[in-house]
């Protein structure tokens, strides 16, 4: 655990990254997650309010709090939990449509830097709940907050049963703190500099669907949903090509966009979850990183010899995802190379879901405000049978609504076509 009688630590570099940006304005939120279980079922507040405050206080980065310290930014650990809100809806005339809007109020808060984590039930109905939680990007990662669902989960089903929770809690978060230092130290760190600074040098300037570009801005989104048969299919169509369902999906991103711009060459912003060490994996924490996936592509080829090339890519991007993304781009400036290292980013979000409350099951959603510098698109996995959210979000200076829809369209016809494509077909012939 940290020691509460030492100075405050230092943050992570991925950490720093995010507070950095988002100390310019507290009183914008765009750096908040969001997220929320649409659980159906019976839930017993008490139980939950509970379950809730045992895993805020196995869930370290939860109580986390960041301030300025002589000019540098420190975290330090708060003894108290933070509470968990409960509303009870179900009185109003469209109960769920008024718990989708007093979440995105909250979604619009400003930032409090000595709380920066959230929660609150939300009672729709005597059979419909919504566990939804606000945490600051700064603190925790999308992975993070699968791991803290998934517990609140099991802690919550233990209480319900008259059992105590048990083992299945978190490791301290000072190990991601020891670990970072550790790799600070070593030649992997060196290693993982040569790597990027090899990979990317000449870069060329990221190719975007709009044929420009702009700054970070919230996002115009648009979303779909992939059933379980879809997901299914496609993943069985990834073991025909010999990759992932994830390779397969980063693979469809960058065949459209390669169709759609006739660019021979790609570079994507690819975010990775930066835990190659087993001691940190199951410590909810910030650690994700944003890496360049740079591609050279050829639409003549064929889409097994394609697949397998961006397989191959990603496999190197995750084998070097701890060096820091602001490390890669500061320098590759300093050498006199462009410091935007991608234009469109994909990001895949498959976890190991449990979402089971004593018999009422739950599916992930989310109610963040999108985010982006170009055209994001995420794969998201919302339950445990496979249900996966495609979600787009298009910079809206890039961007017109018939555009957004157009390229939602265009990729999610492409994805279908993935389904029952044989792998010798040449990539820029799929679905025609």
């Amino acid at each position: 655990m940290l020691n509460r009688e030492e100075p405050e630590l230092l943050l992570l570099a991925p950490q720093l990254r995010t507070w950095s940006a988002q100390a310019e304005d507290l009183s914008n939120p765009v750096y908040c997650i969001c997220d929320y279980l649409d659980i159906r079922g019976q839930v017993d507040p008490v139980l939950m309010s509970s379950a809730h405050d045992h895993v805020e206080r196995e869930a370290e980065a939860l109580r986390l709090g960041i301030r300025n310290t002589e000019g540098e930014y420190r975290q330090f650990l708060r003894d108290e939990t933070a509470p968990l809100d409960f509303l009870d809806l179900s009185g109003e005339s469209a109960p769920e449509a008024a718990a989708k809007s007093w979440m995105e109020s909250d979604a619009h808060r400003p930032v409090d830097p000595l709380r920066l984590c959230t929660a609150a039930l939300i009672k729709v109905a005597d059979d419909h709940f919504i566990l939804y939680r606000r945490v600051h990007h700064a603190l925790v990662d999308g992975y993070s907050l699968a791991l803290v669902f998934n517990r609140t989960a099991a802690v919550y089903t233990a209480l319900a049963q008259g059992l105590p929770p048990g083992d299945g809690g978190f490791p301290p978060y000072a190990r991601l703190l020891e670990t970072d230092a550790e790799y600070r130290g070593t030649r992997s760190f060196a290693r993982d500099r040569e790597h990027w600074l090899r990979k990317m040098a000449g870069h060329p300037e990221p190719v975007s669907l709009a044929g420009r570009k702009a700054g970070l801005a919230i996002g115009r989104r648009r979303t779909a949903e992939l059933a379980p048969d879809a997901v299914a299919r496609l993943e069985r169509a990834a073991g025909g090509l010999g990759v992932t369902w994830s390779d397969l999906a980063v693979s469809t991103m960058a065949a459209y966009v390669a169709r759609t711009t006739g660019a021979g060459e790609l570079l994507l912003g690819l975010p990775t979850g930066g835990r190659l060490s087993p001691q940190t994996r199951n410590v909810p924490g910030m650690t994700m990183n944003i890496l360049p996936l740079r591609l050279t592509v050829d639409t003549t080829t064929s889409l097994d010899a394609f697949a397998g090339q961006v397989s191959r890519e990603i496999r190197e991007v995750l084998l070097h995802s701890r060096y820091p993304t602001a490390e890669i781009s500061r320098e590759l400036a300093e050498q006199g190379g462009g410091s935007r290292l991608w234009g469109p980013m994909v990001n895949v979000m498959r976890f190991d879901y449990k979402l089971d409350f004593a018999g009422a099951h739950a599916a992930m959603r989310t109610a963040s405000i999108p985010l982006t510098v170009d055209l994001t698109v995420y794969f998201f996995q919302t339950s445990a049978d496979g249900t996966t959210e495609v979600i787009l979000d298009a910079h809206p200076e890039l961007y017109s609504p018939e555009e957004t829809d157009r390229h939602m369209d265009g990729l999610l016809s492409l994805l279908r076509s993935m389904e029952s494509t044989e792998p010798h077909t040449v990539v820029g012939d799929i679905g025609s």
